[in-house]
């Protein structure tokens, strides 16, 4: 039995991997190189071992290629250099990761392509040396990593990049005379900018952040009424774990963090299912042969009215949820409060009369489970964008100009799209924040 069993879900794998393949095969043939490989790679997920999708893959990806350097070519010719060589950049990447080698005329386009796109990093690299920011430099070795390793220029940026030591030096000197002990993100931002420049800095070590919390401490307050106490009971208890995780994983957490996070979670909960047994009744005719009583040798045909009787039970379920959290953090105060309830009835019997169109019937209870779960994700949605809210308006707001930085990156910890913290990154480094971020992992 399991063996047929086993082979039968063999089966349903095969004609899922072969489905896939064929839409491969499609799309393939429409010309639509980068979905079709999507196909495939969902085929072989499937089934690892399916030489056909392999095959299909790989002829898939060959095609993206060759595409790829047309798109390159035609940017080239059209006078965007930088636009091609970051196709290019990004075709390199997208070998590696695919672990292919380029053939043929491929090969050809690609190799002439490099020598295009060779002779703009080197210009790019020796007008970038001359910046007045160092970073401008390392962002441009970042983006263009594969370009400058295939087009054998390492030494080249080397070199600038010794070029550029002092200029960083001078960025990373007075970054570590403004990171005070208060400071943490510049602190850190400082630390990985100096290392990375290989100017370390011996910073002493700080245990405390007074703006920021070490733990949270949760006082759940829950009333469960319940007509068979399991899941439902212990969602809640589950849920208030959530909203700790939810606080650790949120900026106001930190291990060096001088403040405990109270917060009030409150929930009735309850679900009741009563059950009533009741006697239902259906009339209905039949003719029945009768003999007639004034003839008792003829008979006669005679509508005759009956009942059937059966016995329903019918339910009546009572479902209500109503949640609340409160808190205070940095000083503002957090409140959401959610709630839902319903009033369902359902019935079931094992009655089958089909000429009467009655069968059975099973009842259909309310799905609490899910109802529940709904409610406390919204809770706990709501927490987290309170969360976030809350250190927006603390750090992005007034005090942003504020402490050489350290508002801004905190700011840009969750706004960094912010003009005021892109206005600052860009006079400081000639980047904007995400640009550093890519750097240093703000």
């Amino acid at each position: 039995m399991k063996k047929a069993i086993a082979l039968g879900v063999f089966a349903l794998v095969l004609v899922g991997c072969k489905s896939l393949v064929e839409k491969g095969h499609n799309l393939y043939e429409a010309g639509m190189y980068t979905q079709s490989a999507e196909y495939y790679e969902q085929a072989l997920t499937e089934d690892p071992h399916n030489l056909e999708a392999q095959k299909g893959l790989a002829l898939a990806r060959n095609k993206i290629l060759d595409k790829g350097l047309i798109d390159v070519r035609m940017l080239r010719l059209g006078g965007n250099q930088t636009g091609a060589t970051l196709k290019l950049e990004s075709l390199f990447r997208s070998q590696i990761d695919w672990q292919i080698e380029p053939f043929g005329a491929i090969a050809n386009t690609q190799s002439e392509e490099l020598s295009y796109a060779s002779q703009w990093l080197q210009q790019q690299a020796k007008l970038l040396s001359q910046s007045q920011y160092p970073d401008k430099f390392r962002y441009f070795e970042h983006n263009y990593a594969f370009l400058i390793s295939n087009a054998q220029l390492g030494q080249l940026i080397a070199n600038y990049r010794a070029a550029l030591q002092q200029k960083a030096h001078s960025q990373c000197m007075l970054m570590a005379s403004q990171a005070t002990e208060q400071r943490f993100y510049l602190r850190q931002f400082t630390e990985k900018y100096c290392i990375s420049w290989s100017l370390p800095q011996n910073f002493q070590t700080v245990t405390q952040d007074p703006t920021r919390y070490s733990s949270i401490r949760l006082a759940p307050d829950f009333t469960v009424k319940l007509h068979q106490t399991s899941r439902q009971a212990n969602t809640l208890n589950t849920a208030s774990l959530e909203f700790k995780q939810i606080f650790r994983e949120s900026l106001w957490y930190s291990p060096v963090g001088q403040q405990t996070f109270q917060l009030n979670l409150k929930a009735e909960l309850e679900h009741s299912r009563n059950a009533k047994l009741v006697n239902r009744q259906k009339h209905y005719t039949i003719v029945e042969e009768r003999i007639n009583p004034q003839n008792p040798k003829d008979k006669l045909d005679v509508e005759v009215k009956k009942a059937y009787n059966y016995p329903v039970t019918e339910f009546t379920e009572q479902f209500s949820i109503d949640a609340v959290y409160k808190g205070v953090i940095a000083k503002q105060h957090i409140e959401f409060k959610v709630d839902d309830s319903q009033t369902h009835y359902t019935q079931s019997h094992h009655a089958d009369f089909p000429q009467l169109g009655i069968s059975p019937m099973q009842a259909t209870f309310l799905d609490v489970d899910t109802r529940l779960d709904k409610q406390m994700h919204s809770l706990q949605n709501h927490f987290k964008s309170q969360l976030e809210r809350v250190w927006k308006e603390t750090h992005c707001n007034g005090l942003i100009g504020a402490q050489h930085g350290e508002y801004i990156l905190r700011c840009g910890k969750i706004a960094p799209h912010n003009e005021f913290v892109n206005s600052w990154f860009k006079k400081q480094f000639g980047l904007a924040y995400n640009e550093m971020a890519a750097l240093y992992a703000l």
